[in-house]
């Protein structure tokens, strides 16, 4: 690792290009990963940047 973390994103990009040949290609690959795994019952977690905050329980 590097102590200049873009230098890490782009080692890590240019190990993504050499297995997969472009980034997009590697996107479609975990895409269909995850709808693989959610038929499955994987769960994961929707960071929805809307989120509906839920009422507090009063405290008697």
């Amino acid at each position: 690792m590097c102590k200049d973390p873009v230098e890490d994103i782009r080692q890590a990009k240019a190990r993504l290009v050499a297995i997969f040949g472009d980034l997009e290609t590697y996107m479609e690959f975990m895409m269909r990963r995850q709808k693989k795994r959610m038929k499955q019952g994987v769960k994961y977690a929707d960071f929805c940047t809307s989120r509906n905050k839920k009422p507090k329980m009063p405290t008697s």
